[in-house]
């Protein structure tokens, strides 16, 4: 049976996955709900590291798409070879590993969460919907032990998973994210990371009456303390709850720094790449915008993923051109003035697939008929393509990548 054989069967599971959870208090209108949580005042206190990524990678997983089904390959970072169509997925599913499992998180008009057992079958699966919502579109996955915390970008709430058992993974709870959102009651929540007790989320504040235009000139950051539940109030003596305003707009992707050797900063690609110390929380520009507006990159809303180098001193970073007739990729390095330079271009892509694994930079271009995952060697200056320039055959157009063990 091909993939599209299964695509009917993959809609129907998931219909099934969409029906909204029922709590115990469920009146049939969640237009209110209860009352948030008193905020914590003041900035949390880190103490162990930040979650980062898979340590030792051997592979990615690659969730593809041809905008109407979807499938899960797996690239093998050694041989180049890569396995597709391993599991189903979605138009707009995006891959997540906890360090032992593999899950796929099922976004706008989907929302459903699979784990996947180590062949890639399906383990289990989970219906993330809310009610009053036309999706719930999560977002963005953060593991804490036997639970896992999901960002929703079309609801203002936090959802929290009990995954003590994978094969039957249940909704432990929710945090009320009203309190951070504009005046159209959701505040966009999009990335998640883990720092011991502490989650950092970020918030867009869009507004959803005016095609999502941004409400503000800035995202934000916002600390919550997971052994109560509850909001950190970052300035107690303005009224509301107050998050920290990161330097620009459209926080796409964030990554450890390893120049923090407490693994307490975050680079953070938004308008430019900031660096964010959590610990103290400030935030500076690796890569000015500015230095971006000088090769032609203007809006705020272009860079679309990055990753670092082996030295970590350069960011290797996805952007659409001004125009948006193509991405290229650009090399920056940190904290300096220097030139950006275009490494390669010609390209097309949706989703974050950039992954450096120690001297290779791979990257998921969906260019028609030549769609694949794209190789080159950051060893040379500049850096050499690999596989004779050609791309590696997902099966489906790459969509979203994470390297995993």
């Amino acid at each position: 049976m091909t993939l599209r054989d299964l695509a009917a069967a993959l809609a129907a599971s998931l219909a099934l996955a969409c029906v909204p959870f029922a709590s115990d208090d469920d009146s049939g209108d969640d237009s209110t709900g209860p009352a948030p949580e008193e905020p914590l005042a003041g900035p949390p206190v880190l103490g162990v590291p930040c979650s980062g990524e898979v340590q030792e990678p051997t592979r990615l997983a690659i969730t593809t798409t041809d905008n109407v089904t979807g499938a899960l390959s797996i690239l093998d970072l050694q041989t180049g070879i890569i396995t597709p169509d391993l599991a189903l997925a979605t138009s707009d599913s995006v891959p997540v590993h906890d360090g032992e499992r593999l899950y796929l998180l099922h976004r706008y008009g989907f929302d459903a969460l699979d784990i996947l057992r180590p062949d890639f079958t399906l383990l289990a699966q989970l219906g993330l919907g809310v009610p009053e919502v036309v999706s719930s579109n999560p977002h963005a996955l953060a593991f804490a032990g036997q639970r896992a915390y999901i960002t929703l970008f079309g609801a203002p709430t936090l959802q929290i998973l009990d995954l003590a058992d994978p094969t039957t993974p249940t909704l432990a709870g929710s945090i009320d994210l009203r309190p951070l959102a504009d005046a159209d009651g959701n505040p966009e929540a999009n990335l998640a990371m883990r720092c011991g007790d502490t989650l950092f989320i970020t918030v867009q504040r869009l507004d959803e009456n005016m095609v999502f235009a941004p409400t503000g000139e800035h995202d934000h950051l916002a600390p919550i303390d997971l052994a109560s539940g509850r909001l950190h109030d970052l300035d107690p003596d303005t009224p509301g709850v107050q998050a920290m305003p990161l330097l620009g707009p459209w926080a796409k992707q964030w990554r450890l720094d390893p120049a923090d050797p407490a693994g307490h900063t975050l680079l953070v690609l938004s308008s430019g790449l900031e660096r964010t110390d959590l610990a103290t929380l400030q935030t500076t520009w690796a890569v000015d915008p500015a230095r971006l507006a000088a090769i032609g990159l203007v809006a705020t809303d272009l860079t679309q993923t990055f990753d670092l180098d082996r030295t970590g001193e350069h960011a290797y970073i996805a952007s659409y051109r001004a125009d948006l007739s193509e991405v290229v990729l650009l090399r920056a390095s940190l904290d300096d003035d220097a030139p950006i330079i275009e490494i390669a271009g010609g390209m097309q892509s949706i989703g974050p697939t950039l992954e450096i694994v120690d001297d290779t930079l791979w990257f998921g271009d969906r260019s028609h008929a030549a769609a694949g995952m794209r190789a080159w060697d950051l060893r040379t200056d500049p850096p050499t393509p690999r596989f004779g320039g050609l791309p590696l055959s997902t099966g489906l157009a790459p969509y979203a990548a994470v390297a995993i063990p």
